[in-house]
Protein backbone atom coordinates (compact mmCIF):
# COMPACT_ATOMS: atom_id res chain seq x y z
CA UNK A 1 0.00 0.00 0.00
CA UNK A 2 2.83 2.38 0.82
CA UNK A 3 4.37 1.67 -2.58
CA UNK A 4 1.15 2.54 -4.46
CA UNK A 5 0.68 5.66 -2.36
CA UNK A 6 4.24 6.73 -3.19
CA UNK A 7 3.75 6.07 -6.92
CA UNK A 8 0.38 7.84 -6.96
CA UNK A 9 1.74 10.92 -5.23
CA UNK A 10 4.70 11.13 -7.58
CA UNK A 11 2.50 10.72 -10.65
CA UNK A 12 0.31 13.55 -9.35
CA UNK A 13 3.36 15.78 -8.85
CA UNK A 14 4.61 14.84 -12.33
CA UNK A 15 1.41 15.95 -14.02
CA UNK A 16 1.32 19.16 -11.99
CA UNK A 17 4.86 19.99 -13.10
CA UNK A 18 4.32 19.00 -16.74
CA UNK A 19 2.64 21.59 -18.95
CA UNK A 20 2.19 21.40 -22.69
CA UNK A 21 4.08 24.08 -24.57
CA UNK A 22 2.20 25.77 -27.39
CA UNK A 23 4.28 27.92 -29.75
CA UNK A 24 2.52 30.82 -31.48
CA UNK A 25 3.92 31.79 -34.87
CA UNK A 26 5.39 35.22 -35.45
CA UNK A 27 2.63 37.44 -36.88
CA UNK A 28 4.86 38.36 -39.83
CA UNK A 29 6.84 36.04 -42.08
CA UNK A 30 10.65 36.02 -42.00
CA UNK A 31 13.42 34.25 -43.88
CA UNK A 32 14.25 31.33 -41.57
CA UNK A 33 10.74 30.78 -40.19
CA UNK A 34 10.03 27.45 -41.89
CA UNK A 35 13.45 26.07 -41.00
CA UNK A 36 13.05 27.11 -37.34
CA UNK A 37 9.54 25.66 -37.02
CA UNK A 38 10.48 22.40 -38.76
CA UNK A 39 13.43 22.02 -36.39
CA UNK A 40 11.15 22.62 -33.40
CA UNK A 41 8.82 19.89 -34.68
CA UNK A 42 11.78 17.54 -34.99
CA UNK A 43 12.77 18.38 -31.42
CA UNK A 44 9.40 17.49 -30.01
CA UNK A 45 7.02 20.41 -30.58
CA UNK A 46 3.48 19.00 -30.69
CA UNK A 47 1.39 22.17 -30.67
CA UNK A 48 1.81 25.15 -32.98
CA UNK A 49 -0.72 27.97 -33.18
CA UNK A 50 -0.68 29.48 -36.66
CA UNK A 51 -1.57 33.15 -36.26
CA UNK A 52 -0.66 35.44 -39.13
CA UNK A 53 -1.55 39.01 -39.92
CA UNK A 54 -3.28 39.64 -43.21
CA UNK A 55 -2.50 42.49 -45.54
CA UNK A 56 -6.10 43.67 -45.31
CA UNK A 57 -7.45 42.26 -42.03
CA UNK A 58 -6.34 41.36 -38.49
CA UNK A 59 -6.18 37.64 -39.24
CA UNK A 60 -5.08 35.80 -42.36
CA UNK A 61 -7.70 34.11 -44.54
CA UNK A 62 -7.92 30.57 -45.90
CA UNK A 63 -5.90 31.29 -49.05
CA UNK A 64 -3.11 33.00 -47.11
CA UNK A 65 -2.92 30.18 -44.58
CA UNK A 66 -2.91 27.60 -47.37
CA UNK A 67 0.08 29.27 -49.02
CA UNK A 68 1.90 29.40 -45.69
CA UNK A 69 1.20 25.74 -44.92
CA UNK A 70 2.70 24.67 -48.24
CA UNK A 71 6.10 25.61 -46.80
CA UNK A 72 5.95 22.73 -44.29
CA UNK A 73 5.70 18.95 -44.86
CA UNK A 74 2.13 17.64 -44.69
CA UNK A 75 3.07 15.35 -41.80
CA UNK A 76 3.20 18.35 -39.45
CA UNK A 77 -0.36 19.56 -40.05
CA UNK A 78 -1.59 17.27 -37.30
CA UNK A 79 0.32 19.49 -34.84
CA UNK A 80 -1.09 22.82 -36.04
CA UNK A 81 -4.08 24.84 -34.79
CA UNK A 82 -4.87 27.90 -36.91
CA UNK A 83 -6.47 31.10 -35.66
CA UNK A 84 -9.71 31.20 -37.61
CA UNK A 85 -12.83 29.07 -37.84
CA UNK A 86 -13.54 25.34 -37.57
CA UNK A 87 -14.42 25.36 -41.27
CA UNK A 88 -10.97 26.73 -42.13
CA UNK A 89 -9.31 24.06 -39.99
CA UNK A 90 -11.25 21.30 -41.71
CA UNK A 91 -10.62 22.68 -45.18
CA UNK A 92 -6.86 22.98 -44.61
CA UNK A 93 -6.62 19.61 -42.84
CA UNK A 94 -4.91 20.89 -39.69
CA UNK A 95 -5.40 19.58 -36.15
CA UNK A 96 -7.79 22.30 -34.98
CA UNK A 97 -8.57 25.97 -34.62
CA UNK A 98 -8.34 28.81 -32.12
CA UNK A 99 -11.27 31.21 -32.27
CA UNK A 100 -13.29 33.67 -30.22
CA UNK A 101 -15.40 31.87 -27.61
CA UNK A 102 -18.59 33.56 -28.80
CA UNK A 103 -18.28 31.88 -32.19
CA UNK A 104 -18.73 28.47 -30.53
CA UNK A 105 -21.78 29.29 -28.39
CA UNK A 106 -25.34 28.51 -29.44
CA UNK A 107 -26.40 26.71 -32.62
CA UNK A 108 -23.36 25.64 -34.62
CA UNK A 109 -22.89 23.19 -37.51
CA UNK A 110 -22.55 19.59 -36.34
CA UNK A 111 -19.29 19.34 -38.29
CA UNK A 112 -17.70 21.89 -35.93
CA UNK A 113 -18.06 19.47 -33.04
CA UNK A 114 -15.63 17.10 -34.76
CA UNK A 115 -12.93 19.80 -34.84
CA UNK A 116 -10.50 20.28 -31.98
CA UNK A 117 -11.55 23.82 -31.00
CA UNK A 118 -9.68 26.10 -28.61
CA UNK A 119 -11.79 29.06 -27.46
CA UNK A 120 -10.07 32.39 -26.87
CA UNK A 121 -11.61 33.71 -23.64
CA UNK A 122 -11.36 37.22 -22.20
CA UNK A 123 -14.32 37.29 -19.78
CA UNK A 124 -16.00 34.89 -17.37
CA UNK A 125 -19.41 34.97 -19.07
CA UNK A 126 -17.97 33.66 -22.35
CA UNK A 127 -16.19 30.90 -20.46
CA UNK A 128 -19.34 29.85 -18.59
CA UNK A 129 -21.34 29.68 -21.83
CA UNK A 130 -18.95 27.33 -23.64
CA UNK A 131 -20.44 23.97 -24.70
CA UNK A 132 -18.91 20.74 -23.44
CA UNK A 133 -17.44 19.72 -26.82
CA UNK A 134 -14.91 22.58 -26.78
CA UNK A 135 -11.55 21.00 -25.97
CA UNK A 136 -9.63 23.95 -24.52
CA UNK A 137 -9.57 27.63 -23.65
CA UNK A 138 -6.78 30.09 -24.39
CA UNK A 139 -6.68 32.77 -21.71
CA UNK A 140 -4.42 35.77 -21.97
CA UNK A 141 -2.53 37.91 -21.84
CA UNK A 142 -2.12 37.00 -18.17
CA UNK A 143 0.93 39.19 -17.69
CA UNK A 144 2.36 41.90 -19.91
CA UNK A 145 3.26 40.29 -23.26
CA UNK A 146 6.98 40.02 -23.99
CA UNK A 147 6.60 40.28 -27.75
CA UNK A 148 7.26 43.18 -30.07
CA UNK A 149 3.54 43.54 -30.80
CA UNK A 150 1.79 46.58 -29.36
CA UNK A 151 1.05 46.06 -25.64
CA UNK A 152 -2.36 44.62 -24.78
CA UNK A 153 -4.10 45.11 -21.46
CA UNK A 154 -3.33 42.11 -19.27
CA UNK A 155 -6.20 40.11 -17.78
CA UNK A 156 -4.22 39.46 -14.61
CA UNK A 157 -3.95 36.77 -11.97
CA UNK A 158 -7.40 37.39 -10.47
CA UNK A 159 -9.12 36.63 -13.77
CA UNK A 160 -7.28 33.31 -14.15
CA UNK A 161 -8.25 32.33 -10.60
CA UNK A 162 -11.86 33.22 -11.37
CA UNK A 163 -11.83 30.91 -14.39
CA UNK A 164 -10.24 28.10 -12.41
CA UNK A 165 -12.88 28.38 -9.69
CA UNK A 166 -15.59 27.92 -12.32
CA UNK A 167 -14.28 24.49 -13.30
CA UNK A 168 -16.77 22.72 -11.07
CA UNK A 169 -19.61 23.20 -13.56
CA UNK A 170 -20.55 19.53 -13.54
CA UNK A 171 -19.18 18.71 -16.99
CA UNK A 172 -15.57 18.17 -17.91
CA UNK A 173 -13.91 21.61 -18.05
CA UNK A 174 -11.87 22.46 -21.15
CA UNK A 175 -8.08 22.38 -20.88
CA UNK A 176 -6.73 25.70 -19.60
CA UNK A 177 -3.96 27.23 -21.74
CA UNK A 178 -2.37 30.49 -20.59
CA UNK A 179 -0.57 33.08 -22.70
CA UNK A 180 0.97 36.50 -22.31
CA UNK A 181 4.48 36.87 -20.90
CA UNK A 182 5.38 33.17 -21.08
CA UNK A 183 9.16 32.88 -20.77
CA UNK A 184 11.71 30.83 -18.85
CA UNK A 185 11.91 33.53 -16.18
CA UNK A 186 8.14 33.68 -15.65
CA UNK A 187 7.35 29.96 -15.79
CA UNK A 188 7.12 29.57 -12.02
CA UNK A 189 4.42 32.26 -11.96
CA UNK A 190 2.43 30.32 -14.58
CA UNK A 191 3.00 26.97 -12.89
CA UNK A 192 1.06 28.15 -9.82
CA UNK A 193 -2.15 28.03 -11.88
CA UNK A 194 -1.72 24.29 -12.60
CA UNK A 195 -2.79 24.90 -16.20
CA UNK A 196 -2.71 22.22 -18.89
CA UNK A 197 -0.43 24.34 -21.04
CA UNK A 198 1.16 27.67 -21.84
CA UNK A 199 1.36 29.43 -25.21
CA UNK A 200 4.44 31.48 -26.02
CA UNK A 201 5.09 34.07 -28.70
CA UNK A 202 7.72 36.50 -27.45
CA UNK A 203 9.34 33.81 -25.30
CA UNK A 204 10.42 32.17 -28.56
CA UNK A 205 10.63 34.75 -31.33
CA UNK A 206 12.06 37.68 -29.36
CA UNK A 207 15.36 35.81 -29.11
CA UNK A 208 18.14 35.76 -31.70
CA UNK A 209 18.19 31.94 -31.48
CA UNK A 210 14.54 30.81 -31.31
CA UNK A 211 15.50 27.11 -31.42
CA UNK A 212 17.56 27.46 -28.25
CA UNK A 213 14.75 29.50 -26.67
CA UNK A 214 12.31 26.71 -27.54
CA UNK A 215 14.57 24.05 -26.02
CA UNK A 216 14.98 25.97 -22.76
CA UNK A 217 11.28 26.76 -22.48
CA UNK A 218 10.31 23.15 -23.24
CA UNK A 219 12.56 21.90 -20.48
CA UNK A 220 11.15 24.45 -18.06
CA UNK A 221 7.63 23.29 -18.93
CA UNK A 222 8.62 19.76 -17.97
CA UNK A 223 9.29 18.10 -21.31
CA UNK A 224 12.79 17.58 -22.68
CA UNK A 225 13.18 18.13 -26.45
CA UNK A 226 15.65 16.11 -28.52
Amino acid sequence: MLFFAFVGRNLYLYYILLMRLWVITSPDDFASEYDDIEEMFRRGLTRLILDKRSRSERCAGTDEYERWLLGLPMEFRDRIWLVGSPDMAEQLDVRGCVCDARLLVGEVPESWKRINCIARVSNADDYAALPGWVSGVLVGPVFQPLSAIAPVEALGVDFVEQIRNMDGRGDRPPALILSGGVDVDTMEDFRKFEAAGVASLGGIWNYADPINAFIKLSRTCGSTPL
